[in-house]
């Protein structure tokens, strides 16, 4: 079952995002969860998922590699008012218009739509179909789209560069879960099979 979990979140390998959990604290002004945020500066392997997945710390990934292919991709939609944010006209938007992607609460209290390949596609074709997405769900062209690049370079020094990684879903697997139309959850392993069964190709 975790190897479906890691073969579903493959990304960069070289690096992996983390967030600190025992940082955390909730923004008075919007209810937002915050915490600190960092990369690991060291390869990403199956422990750390595991990890994960158990609870002892939080990760997250590059959707996009050093060839500029991915997996998965997301809309990250936040929002001025956690407190009142309602996931409902999103979810009631992907049922209704049959949308293979799947939603998942986000560690701040917002919503991160995921849409998964079956192989790795250029990154480009994933964004591509995301920024389509954003206007059937009435969100700004500035709403952050996964993975945030598309390829990924060189700094000035001469080193790789790293960009920008997404939180995963299904912390200690009962946290950030996926959900259904009617807005309870989805157990960890029911998502990866709702994955499965949403799974694109590159055409």
């Amino acid at each position: 079952m975790e190897n479906k979990f890691i073969e579903i979140f493959t990304g960069l390998k070289r690096d992996y995002g983390y967030a600190d959990i025992n940082s955390a604290y909730k923004d008075p002004a919007t209810g937002k969860l915050k915490l600190k945020y960092g990369w690991a500066a060291k390869p990403l392997i199956e422990s750390d998922y595991l990890d994960h997945l158990s609870g002892k710390k939080s990760i997250g990934i590059q959707p996009c590699n050093d060839e500029g292919l991915a997996k998965f991709g997301a809309i990250d939609i936040d929002s001025d008012e956690y407190d009142n944010f309602d996931l409902r006209k999103y979810l009631e938007i992907i049922d209704k218009k049959n949308i293979p992607v799947v939603p998942v609460k986000s560690k701040s209290g917002g919503l991160h739509i995921y849409v998964f390949t079956a192989e790795k596609v250029p990154a480009t074709l994933i964004r591509e179909f995301l920024q389509n997405l954003l206007f059937l769900f009435g969100l700004s062209s500035k709403t952050e789209i996964y993975p945030k690049q598309t390829k990924l370079g060189k700094n000035q020094n001469g080193e790789k560069t790293v960009g920008s990684f997404i939180n995963l879903p299904y912390f200690k697997t009962t946290e950030r879960m996926a959900l259904k139309p009617d807005g309870t959850h989805i157990e960890y392993k029911d998502f990866l099979e709702v994955v499965n069964v949403n799974l694109q190709t590159k055409d």
